[in-house]
């Protein structure tokens, strides 16, 4: 094993109550806590809907007991400054301090043995360029590999439900997606067949991201949407736990990437019901990767697993026939149209207007 650093925890917040307390207080049960830094982005509310489980937050910050942390440090803004800019300000600051971090959103409940699974990972595949991101979420799956193995090496997703990063690698992507790398590129995938792989996928809005989206849209989301979207599209990979380190409760309507994606059969996550996955309840972890790496035949389970509802898919598969017939003129006014349309529909794809063609 290699030499271990241990990574700070941020979590930007607003006013879920009782998933960001659940949160917080399941990761003070790790034993890695005592040296783990926390780092909390408290946004200012900017509607009156906001303010009743603001209020709880701060009441809960101001009499809570961290000690169990190596350090618990609130951001307290002044003003809104909106899910996006609230994180991006929370990595600015680790970037000063650390070469590695993990981010969580706040609907996350922790294992118990969550931070030393983190940095164990890492440290171990901090040098391997092969790995872009550490996963602390994993669907309920069975996955392919080997008997005793607990980590595995997917390259179909990169959930933002728990998630290890480090400072080299992240500044490397950043700049990838500011040079416009997924519309660069797009050609490629869609000759080689990439895109049709990557349309069974939840993201199936991967397709029409790759197409659109302004640089500084890219670095925002690069933790979920564009690392989701890289490592579908090149040989890399995540590191994901056999056994889920992490569950979402994000997925009841409360979030701001899930308030428009429930459908009346279930969500388009499938009807799994989200809120009682079961995750690893031991106190320790032991790294032990899978030495076969099976990552197609994890893919077709990963893909089965997570079939977007039809229609997402419809729209995948008119954007990959669009692009091949007008070419990428043609789609940016096909992205247009549709990013208005899917906005009077209320359809579940989040601030397409963001991904649509300049």
């Amino acid at each position: 094993m290699k030499e271990i650093k241990y990574a700070p925890v941020i979590i930007p917040t607003l006013c879920r109550y009782e998933h960001f307390k659940r949160g917080i207080e399941s990761l003070k049960k790790n034993a890695w806590a005592k040296y783990t830094d926390v780092y909390i982005g408290l946004d200012y509310p900017l509607k009156e809907t906001h303010w009743d489980g603001y209020k709880k937050i701060c009441d809960y910050l101001d009499t809570g007991d961290f000690s169990v942390f190596k350090s618990f440090n609130v951001f307290r803004r002044e003003e809104n400054y909106g899910p996006s800019k609230n994180a991006q300000g929370l990595r600015e600051h680790v970037f000063q301090r650390y070469d590695r971090w993990i981010s969580a959103e706040d609907d996350i409940v922790f294992s118990p043995n969550f931070l030393e699974y983190m940095d164990k990972c890492l440290a171990e595949y901090e040098d391997d360029d092969n790995v872009i991101a550490v996963n602390g979420y994993s669907y309920p799956i069975n996955w392919v590999a080997d008997k005793d193995a607990t980590v595995i090496f997917q390259s179909s997703t990169c959930e933002a439900w728990g998630i290890g990063n480090w400072k080299r690698k992240y500044t490397l992507y950043c700049d990838m997606f500011r040079d416009n790398y997924f519309k660069k590129n797009f050609d490629k995938a869609y000759k080689t067949g990439v895109l049709k792989k990557m349309i069974t996928l939840r993201k199936a809005r991967y397709i029409i991201y790759c197409l659109g989206g302004k640089p500084n849209i890219f670095y925002l989301l690069s933790n979920d949407v564009s690392l989701g979207t890289l490592v579908s599209m090149t040989d890399k990979y995540v590191v994901t736990p056999m056994f889920s380190k992490t569950r979402n409760y994000g997925n009841d309507g409360s979030g701001i990437n899930t308030s428009n994606a429930i459908e009346k059969n279930g969500n388009h996550y499938r009807s799994y019901d989200y809120n009682n996955q079961p995750i690893d309840t031991s106190d320790s972890f032991t790294l032990r990767p899978d030495s076969v790496i099976c990552r197609e035949e994890n893919k077709k389970l990963i893909n089965k697993f997570m079939l977007d509802v039809p229609k997402n898919i419809i729209v995948a598969k008119i954007a990959i026939i669009v692009y091949g017939i007008l070419g990428i003129k043609g789609y940016k006014v096909f992205a247009t149209k549709l990013s208005n349309l899917l906005r009077r529909k209320n359809f579940s794809y989040e601030d397409l207007d963001e991904y649509k063609g300049d």
